[in-house]
């Protein structure tokens, strides 16, 4: 990795001269525009990167943004972290990638916050509680999380639970659809969103007949649907890929989607679309959410705002 000692070891010049050059202050000291050139292509050509601890202490923004995933794995957070990269590009911000996996928080690991200087925090995904924020390193930064939460330490973006059930219940009501069965598990954006669909199903008549809770894998999810006591007219699960292990259980039980019940996701992960059946769902509008969520937080004062998002209704052959 260029530095600006193996720069000035290249072009035979002092480092503290190159550092001049690289902070734009090479003409303040009289430095020839034939040097400063030289010093500007050969920091080009090695792909030269400012120290963004060094930028810190000198006062200078770094547009450095941490980035917490709760779980590498989970698709939908992979659409979200996708485009947070894209966005900072475009914008011209270095992010900086922690995590943990399947929410596990043992794993979660913060140690390259303490190895960088970062200007603002994005949280991906939901939770009740940060137990790990009593050990975060910057505490004084602004924050946004991306879900929702019962612990709020910034601003949040989340889905409109409220506009998601009611747009799910008009439509199951245009088919007729007189009853339906829930699939969810206890995560926090789960529980969030049946308490809304419930209320949602029954405002359009709309009778829920069972209500499983599973945990998402897929033998959780082939026992609920076995424990069926009656087929339902629709299955409506917490998020796609739920939704697509309904569909393959239903599928082993002789059970045809959608000829014989419906069945409605949650996310539009990729994979929703070439599922077979296709599945219909809901779709975050994502670009808005990650576009609304660098403003707030390379805004220089933190904020509390909460922002609610509409998802679009995508109609595909499971429903």
């Amino acid at each position: 990795m260029a530095t600006q000692k193996s720069i000035a070891d290249k072009l035979g010049l002092s480092i503290s001269l190159v550092s001049r050059v690289l902070s734009g202050k090479a003409k303040e000291i009289g430095v020839a525009q034939e040097t400063i050139q030289k010093v500007l292509d050969e920091a080009q050509r090695t792909n030269y990167t400012p120290n963004s601890a060094a930028l810190s202490l000198r006062g200078v923004k770094t547009h450095t943004l941490g980035v917490i995933s709760y779980d590498f794995e989970d698709p939908y957070f992979g659409i979200i972290l996708g485009e947070l990269h894209k966005i900072a590009k475009q914008r011209k911000f270095t992010l900086i990638l922690a995590g943990s996996y399947h929410r596990e928080e043992e794993t979660l690991d913060l140690s390259a916050f303490a190895k960088h200087s970062i200007e603002g925090l994005i949280i991906v995904g939901s939770d009740r509680n940060k137990d790990w924020y009593e050990k975060f390193p910057q505490k004084s930064i602004p924050s946004v999380q991306i879900g929702f939460t019962t612990e709020k330490i910034g601003a949040n973006i989340c889905i409109d639970e409220t506009v998601s059930a009611s747009l799910i219940a008009r439509y199951l009501q245009k088919q007729k659809t007189n009853n339906a069965a829930l699939f969810f598990n206890h995560s926090l954006s789960h529980e969030t969103f049946k308490k809304e669909y419930i209320e949602a199903l029954k405002e359009h008549e709309i009778t829920v007949l069972e209500d499983v809770i599973c945990d998402g894998s897929l033998n959780s999810v082939k026992s609920g649907v076995k424990r069926l006591k009656s087929l339902p007219d629709v299955i409506i699960a917490g998020d796609d890929i739920m939704a697509t292990k309904i569909i393959r259980s239903l599928h082993e039980l002789n059970i045809k989607v959608p000829d014989d019940v419906k069945v409605f996701g949650f996310d539009n992960i990729a994979h929703s679309r070439n599922f077979i059946p296709s599945l219909t769902t809901l779709n975050p509008p994502i670009k808005e959410m990650i576009q609304a969520a660098f403003d707030l937080v390379s805004s220089p004062k933190a904020s509390q705002e909460t922002m609610r998002f509409t998802p679009e209704l995508i109609s595909r052959e499971s429903a």
